[in-house]
């Protein structure tokens, strides 16, 4: 209660001493990511400073606090050039450390990168100049390198891996997202291709295939021994056993169909997601890689 009591005063001086700015802007007043602690910046991340979106000439705590809030259009960060201290609300030039001399020179974040306009005071944070794009972590050849062929920046423990010519650049196959500005984790599968890794749990419950080039998941022999030994269990009916005839390729075009409609049912049984469950280690064999394929366009 007392720490809400502190907000309202705290506010309502602010307010004050904003109406002193020769322009007017949409939020001109503070954000806290912890409302308790009076801790300055919004969910996505701890800062003491608002930006003025170019787009649209309104203050937020980020572009994702903007992207959030307005769907016609995106904020592009790198156009940025003014920012609020949100501890005196002076509107500025955009920079590390508040301008005004009664913030003596209060710094805006613990990381701030004059590319990306980027502000962050938790995380550990680089630029990557391939990429041109702000990556979580402590920086290329530490614990991160950048792939030329791939064109991103991956773990150190992922230098043996299956290069693809700019395969970030493209769109997930499941959700259709573009990958390389992505938020969401990302995994490769054994061909070298990509997809999230929520897409990847999700899609392999019914398949077992690259959704792109049909290539395995990894070894399947478990697997199709298993289907062997369901489709070994249907009984012929009397009429048909023992005779055989020549069928035209239309039929065989057909029972392929019939086919993976029958494989897809299967999977779909409890107790073959249980044996699935059971052997995902040999069914699925790529890396988990949130850690390396934190795709953070931040």
């Amino acid at each position: 209660m007392h720490s809400r009591w502190m907000v309202t005063q705290k506010d309502s001086r602010l307010k004050v001493t904003a109406s002193s700015n020769k322009e007017e802007f949409s939020g001109l007043s503070p954000s806290y990511r912890d409302t308790l602690n009076l801790t300055y910046g919004c969910k996505h991340y701890k800062r003491n400073c608002k930006l003025i979106a170019a787009c649209c000439n309104k203050l937020y705590a980020c572009r994702l606090c903007h992207n959030d809030d307005v769907v016609d259009h995106i904020m592009d960060r790198k156009d940025t050039t003014k920012m609020m201290c949100m501890n005196c609300l002076k509107i500025q030039p955009i920079g590390p450390t508040c301008s005004t001399a009664s913030c003596n020179n209060l710094s805006m974040a613990r990381y701030y990168c004059r590319i990306c306009k980027l502000f962050d005071d938790e995380r550990e944070i680089y630029h990557c100049p391939y990429c041109n794009l702000c990556r979580v972590g402590k920086g290329l050849g530490i614990d991160y390198f950048h792939c030329m062929i791939c064109n991103a920046c991956m773990s150190r423990s992922l230098t043996v891996h299956i290069c693809r010519e700019k395969c970030f650049e493209d769109n997930c196959p499941i959700c259709h997202e573009y990958i390389f500005t992505s938020n969401s984790p990302v995994k490769a599968l054994p061909c070298g291709h990509l997809m999230h890794s929520e897409c990847f749990q999700d899609y392999t419950c019914i398949h077992y295939t690259c959704p792109i080039c049909s290539k395995s998941l990894g070894d399947m022999q478990v697997y199709f021994e298993m289907l062997d030994a369901f489709l070994a269990e249907e009984q012929i009916p009397e009429e048909y056993s023992g005779k055989t005839q020549l069928m035209p390729r239309k039929f065989w075009q057909l029972l392929a169909r019939i086919f993976r409609s029958y494989c897809a049912m299967i999977v779909k049984r409890e107790e073959v997601l249980l044996f699935i469950g059971s052997i995902t280690s040999v069914l699925i064999v790529v890396p988990t890689i949130r850690g390396s394929y934190d795709w953070n366009p931040l």
